[in-house]
């Protein structure tokens, strides 16, 4: 009776908590919607929310008496990101990505702990090889590899004197880090848009990508002067999917037509390109072209519509539970080799200089390196972003030196504490919420840590200067490296190189065995991030779109009939984009239906248009 008594009371306090929740969300919006933007804009609302949660994240480090309670609040700056779904997916990412780099730190700990020279080689090739995926995913998966990668310099590098202290400091971060995960999930949950609010804006994205591409294949049908397909709206709309999905895992149920609105809105534009490409009168000829895996234009429209007005009528198409399928993604092979080859060199250099000079502070210096060097990595232009991550560093360098040895060294109670931390993580909140603050990410990863809050504070001024002028040398030596180990490729290489991996994609369709084959939809969905890619210039977008509705042709005649297929696939191999008129002669004297000549035909307009003449590859023109 008793244990069902106190059954009942857990489950009374839970409901009774939930429904507070629910009551200072309301109180939270009722609030915001009377207070005036201009004195309390939503960017200091949630300034003021993050930094708290730091205060109270290293409050419950520094009480339960772990070693950098920093830590937690550096967590809490990290995955506290404008939408609670991107919340969720780096605070996942994080605590992963952070247990297998202790993992890793201890191993390597263990197995060359006593060959110096061992031990940095390995850890050279580790970050190497994880800056390789970090520099060619997105989003919160690039995050995470260069986490994975960069938490072995952290746990070890500090301890190669004592490795026997490697597992505790392991122990330590990895406790750390899931306490400000812990705290950070708290605080948004009392911001949290419900399932309403979530399938609203989902609606909303979805209508509005299904409305660009209607209102283009509406101007390709008129012809005249056709603006550019929405390719990179349909694409943005992937990830907002995905996100709405991990919000609000609920919307995951009924709901494959929302999942499958991003490639059925690719479908309708190359039903649109080829449409427009070949003259033809209306979508459903294109449609025919593309097979029964292409339905027409309307019927697609109509799907996506209806999930839609679903969505916003709160109901469901059925009770299945819907995966999370994202869209295949372009990856630059060459990017990641180069980014992997400078941090493996940048983080060898480092270590070489600690070694030699025997700094106390050297192995700051490297692991800061090596954390510029991966994180930094993916952006567009990553000498400029490690540049104003130098600049942030050094103002956080000033703040917390300022504040550590000057108003923290009057009190030693905790209120003052928490009255100095909070404007320092507002300021850091802030800067990494606004674009415009280049430099908040560098000063927000390093004031907490030479602000350095701990149970017993240490006022040491040599040994904090050291730490700050290893910080910004370690940097530094990112900067450079950014600059000279290879440097960046210029736009114009990218743009290049995105032309020589549409021209790879479509040899695959055209070289790859019947076993090997690409899945129709991964391979356009790469196809279709790689043309937002190729550059502005008239002739390569064309040469693009020539190269994706081609490879298309391809793919459906190998797919409906393997003989025939083979047979076109062999006249493509030999005769390169001269096979026009080998593939028409095909056409005309191979025993094949109406629709794969029209198809073959087709091809064969296709690969004689003079765009494909001008690619990288496909008239032998020496790569770069």
């Amino acid at each position: 009776m008793c244990a069902g008594w106190e059954g009942s009371y857990v489950i009374a306090t839970i409901y009774d908590l939930h429904r507070l929740g629910q009551s200072i969300r309301a109180w939270c919006v009722t609030i915001a919607s009377r207070l005036s933007r201009l004195w309390w804009p939503a960017e200091a609302v949630s300034a003021v929310r993050i930094a708290l949660t730091c205060v109270v994240a290293i409050y419950l480090s520094m009480l339960l008496e772990f070693d950098r309670p920093e830590w937690a609040g550096w967590t809490v700056l990290s995955v506290s990101l404008a939408t609670r779904a991107s919340s969720l997916q780096k605070s996942l990412w994080r605590a992963v990505s952070t247990i297998v780099g202790c993992v890793i730190a201890v191993a390597l700990t263990a197995n060359f702990a006593q060959s110096t020279l061992a031990f940095d080689v390995a850890i050279a090739l580790w970050l190497g090889v994880l800056t390789a995926p970090a520099s060619v995913e997105r989003g919160q998966r690039s995050y995470g590899f260069a986490l994975m990668g960069y938490t072995v310099p952290i746990v070890t590098l500090g301890n190669v004197e004592q490795p026997g202290l490697v597992f505790h400091v392991a122990v330590d971060r990895c406790s750390t880090l899931l306490l400000g995960i812990a705290c950070a999930h708290a605080s948004s949950v009392l911001v949290a848009r419900g399932v309403r609010e979530v399938s609203l804006g989902l609606a909303g994205r979805l209508d509005a990508a299904a409305s660009a591409c209607a209102t283009w294949l509406v101007a390709v049908q008129r012809g005249g002067n056709v603006p550019e397909p929405p390719v990179s709206q349909v694409l943005a709309l992937d990830p907002a999917v995905a996100d709405a999905f991990t919000e609000q895992p609920s919307l995951q149920t009924g709901r494959r037509a929302v999942n499958d609105a991003p490639i059925r809105l690719l479908h309708l534009l190359a039903i649109g390109l080829l449409e427009r490409r070949l003259g033809l009168r209306d979508g459903s000829e294109a449609s025919a072209l593309l097979g029964n895996h292409f339905a027409g234009a309307d019927r697609q429209l109509r799907l996506i519509r209806s999930a839609s007005r679903l969505l916003r009528a709160g109901r469901r198409a059925d009770n299945r539970h819907t995966p999370v399928r994202p869209l295949s993604i372009d990856r630059d092979g060459r990017q990641a080799f180069n980014n992997a080859v400078r941090t493996a060199v940048a983080v060898s250099l480092a270590n070489g200089f600690w070694y030699v000079s025997d700094w106390p502070s050297g192995a700051t210096a490297v692991t800061w390196a090596a954390l510029a060097s991966m994180l930094l990595a993916a952006r567009p232009n990553p000498t400029v972003a490690t540049r104003d991550f130098l600049v942030g560093a050094v103002l956080a360098a000033v703040v917390g030196v300022v504040v550590h040895y000057s108003v923290l060294t009057t009190s030693g109670s905790f209120p003052l504490l928490a009255a100095v931390l909070l404007p320092v993580c507002m300021l850091a909140a802030l800067g990494r919420s606004d674009a415009r603050a280049v430099s908040g990410g560098g000063y927000g990863l390093v004031v907490l840590g030479i602000v350095g809050p701990t149970n017993v504070m240490q006022y040491q001024l040599d040994a904090t200067l050291n730490d700050v002028v290893a910080t910004l040398l370690g940097l530094g030596l990112a900067v450079i490296a950014f600059s000279a180990l290879p440097p960046p490729a210029s736009a114009s290489t990218r743009c290049w190189r995105a032309r020589r991996r549409m021209e790879k994609g479509f040899r695959a369709s055209v070289y790859a065995p019947d076993l090997l084959r690409p899945n129709t939809d991964r391979w356009l969905a790469r196809m279709f991030d790689r043309l937002t890619q190729v550059g502005d210039d008239d002739g390569a977008a064309k040469g693009g779109q020539t190269l994706l509705l081609a490879g298309l042709l391809i793919l459906v005649l190998r797919r409906e009939d393997a003989v025939l297929g083979r047979r076109v696939r062999t006249i493509v191999q030999a005769k390169g984009v001269n096979a026009g008129p080998a593939l028409r002669q095909l056409a005309n004297h191979a025993d094949c239906t109406a629709l794969q000549h029209d198809r073959i035909v087709a091809l064969s307009l296709l690969i004689g248009a003079g765009e494909p003449e001008l690619w990288p590859g496909l008239v032998g023109e020496h790569a770069r």
